[in-house]
């Protein structure tokens, strides 16, 4: 997992329904205290050290991850798609490509 930059706001989760009830079974003394109500309906609050997958900060995390990575080997991001990005290799242009975390690498040489 990665975690959440602490220099930048809070990243804090809502969590309600069965998993509540679930937590405070499991661990009373950590939850129990900060259940707070929302009408009728239990709700837990917490705030996340580590991005979890299908947050909105795990997919800029994951984002900025890769595309740092991606430049320290040679490729430059397209200005225009910025999930686009190119280098050369002998002399071809080897083009990644990425939606999320599926990854589309293409070079005429298949060995690149």
């Amino acid at each position: 997992q990665t975690s959440v930059p602490q220099n930048r706001e809070k990243i804090v989760m809502k969590i309600r329904g069965h998993l509540v009830d679930i937590l405070c079974a499991i661990c009373p003394e950590i939850y129990s205290s900060f259940v707070v109500y929302e009408g009728k309906h239990k709700i837990l609050y917490v705030q996340m050290y580590k991005a979890l997958y299908g947050m909105m900060i795990a997919s800029i995390l994951y984002y900025k991850k890769f595309k740092a990575d991606i430049e320290t080997i040679g490729f430059k991001i397209n200005p225009y798609d910025v999930c686009v990005a190119n280098r050369m290799v002998n002399g071809k242009q080897h083009t990644v490509t990425w939606h999320v975390d599926d990854v589309k690498s293409s070079h005429v040489d298949p060995k690149v």
